[in-house]
């Protein structure tokens, strides 16, 4: 089973043996699902980890699994030799250099939609606690005091919340507002208002907004274009007393302009749950913020509900497995996102295109130049580059020691000199949805084969959720690409499944399925005609047997693949 360790580990843990550092405090229940799901693998929990540790360490694994603390920076990666995904337990990947990492063709990762409630909540919590001075009040009757004038609030019912960033959270804060009897106006760039008028929110400028609001909340997540949102000319563009709810991103307001509309009393107050600084240490402005009357802070808690730590820890631990066993994650930061409901079409698909890229390459040995794809069927209408990339990890990684992901497949195909064109078409061919794979060209290669040995095409579909393939070259055919397989040509005269089995049964190997493919044609078949014959065996086939086969007279093109 798993290995979990709270101490550095020693480098020999066995050649192979995946490993996995967690560097910040996850939810435990991640931490059981990697465990049971990679029972192999050698789990190491290093909370607080110095950055020098990290870069020393880095190189011996596998999987990174961080929070908000760890800052992955290029240095670090730069020492991440092994590593395949860095698994972020949240919503932000601020603490990572997600451009280091593409160019190390590392995926990233996150859980965008584990803590949305949480966070959501956590801002309407300091929405409401700012206008009825909660913080201040709680302290104040601590301090052994009654004094009820000095905490006069306001009523959030009918007030204006200007919602800035009308992505999942902003949208269920939204909502929540509406349910306070509060009117809600918004801006972001990317949200229609036709979007955004089914929901109730009208959607405007930004400055609109800011001049408009009574409390503006930020939602937005921290970019070149966002640093700064709210600047000193759009603080003052706010109503006096007006408020600012940020529990999104430090750094979304410029402190120091904060903190001098703060002083000149212009605002009637703030509440922060992130800062351009966590934890804060030598920010003589964020520690004047922080102390400041008409402010509130928490200690960045929008994610600090139990419901959304076990939702975040498991989410990214589900993805950080996916991709060990050579799958694709459903959220990565900097590879094509795929949608939940995308990834369950796609998923068989994309598993069928590896396995006929394995197929192609153990049945036609020999350079790869150009491939076409066609696709037929409503297949057609979706976003195909994960299946694009499963086809190169099908084709490559079974004649090189490259791991190929999302992010490298098309740099690892270019490099090889592979080009892939593809062609789509919603209406469907042989089946109402399949998948041709076809090699263009390099007649060198193949100026020794015979039509018939020559093996250009392979087709695949999928049934009840099972890839299929079913063609292979001229031949048509039905079997599931998986486990040893023997290919094997042969006349179309009776006797022939008979003789293989025969053998088969005396190298004491069990046959699990037996099909015979032949091509299409519209003439009379003649005992000449060739036909395939595709076996799916439970064992490997000794070479003895395979020799035998091919020794009969009437078989040939005997090939084994392992799937």
């Amino acid at each position: 089973m798993a290995q979990v360790h709270s101490e550095t580990p020693e480098v020999a843990e066995g050649v192979g043996t995946l490993k996995i550092l967690i560097t910040d405090r996850i939810a435990p229940e991640g931490i059981e699902l990697l465990r049971e799901q990679l029972p192999d693998a050698h789990i190491d929990l290093r909370p607080g980890i110095k950055p020098d540790e990290l870069k020393a360490l880095i190189g011996n694994y596998s999987a990174l699994l961080v929070r908000s603390e760890t800052q992955v920076t290029s240095d670090v990666l730069a020492e991440a030799t092994q590593l395949k995904i860095v698994g972020r337990a949240g919503v932000g990947v601020d603490n990572i250099d997600t451009e280091a990492a593409t160019r190390q063709s590392i995926i990233v990762v996150n859980s965008p939609t584990g803590n949305i409630i949480a966070a959501a909540e956590h801002s309407v919590a300091m929405l409401m606690a700012l206008a009825r001075h909660i913080p201040a009040a709680t302290a104040n009757m601590r301090a052994g005091k009654w004094e009820k004038s000095r905490f006069v609030g306001v009523e959030l019912r009918n007030k204006i919340l200007g919602v800035i960033g009308l992505g999942k959270v902003g949208m269920a804060v939204a909502r929540r507002a509406q349910g306070l009897e509060m009117q809600t106006l918004a801006f972001d760039p990317y949200v229609s208002a036709e979007l955004a008028r089914k929901s109730g929110v009208t959607m405007m400028s930004l400055d609109e907004v800011i001049q408009q609001a009574d409390f503006i909340t930020l939602h937005t997540s921290l970019t070149n274009g966002t640093r700064g949102l709210l600047g000193e000319r759009e603080l003052r563009m706010m109503k006096p007393r007006a408020r600012i709810i940020n529990c999104a991103r430090g750094g979304l307001v410029e402190e120091e302009a904060l903190l001098k509309v703060l002083n000149e009393g212009h605002l009637a107050g703030v509440a922060l749950d992130v800062f351009s600084q966590e934890p804060i240490r030598d920010n003589d402005t964020l520690k004047q913020i922080v102390a400041h009357e008409r402010v509130i802070t928490t200690p960045h808690l929008g994610a600090s509900t139990e419901e959304a730590q076990v939702g975040v820890s498991t989410d990214v631990a589900e993805q950080v497995i996916s991709v060990l066993r050579g799958g694709f994650p459903r959220a990565s930061v900097n590879a094509p996102l795929i949608l939940p409901e995308t990834l369950k079409v796609l998923q068989p698909y994309m598993t069928l295109l590896e396995k006929m890229g394995r197929l192609y390459t153990q049945l036609q040995p020999g350079p790869l130049k150009k491939i076409e794809l066609t696709y037929n069927g409503e297949v057609a209408s979706y976003d195909l580059r994960p299946l694009q990339a499963a086809l190169i990890k099908g084709l490559l990684e079974t004649i090189s020691d490259a791991h190929v992901n999302m992010i490298n497949a098309q740099v690892l195909a270019k490099e090889r000199g592979l080009e892939i064109v593809e062609q789509k078409s919603t209406t469907p061919a042989e089946f109402a949805n399949q998948v041709t794979l076809r090699v263009i060209g390099d007649d060198e290669t193949n100026s020794s084969l015979t039509h018939d040995e020559r093996i250009d095409a392979l087709t695949g579909t999928v049934m009840q959720g099972e890839p299929r393939v079913v063609r292979v070259g001229r031949y048509w055919t039905e079997f599931v690409p998986e486990g040893h397989i023997l290919f094997c040509r042969n006349l179309d005269r009776p006797g022939m499944i008979g003789q293989v089995g025969t053998i088969l049964g005396k190298a004491g190997v069990n046959i699990r399925l037996m099909g015979v493919g032949k091509p299409r044609s519209t003439g009379t078949p003649k005992p000449t005609d060739p036909a395939l014959m595709v076996i799916s065996v439970d064992d490997a086939i000794s070479q003895w047997a395979l020799k035998e086969i091919s020794e009969t007279g009437d078989i040939f093109g005997v090939k084994v693949v392992n799937l």
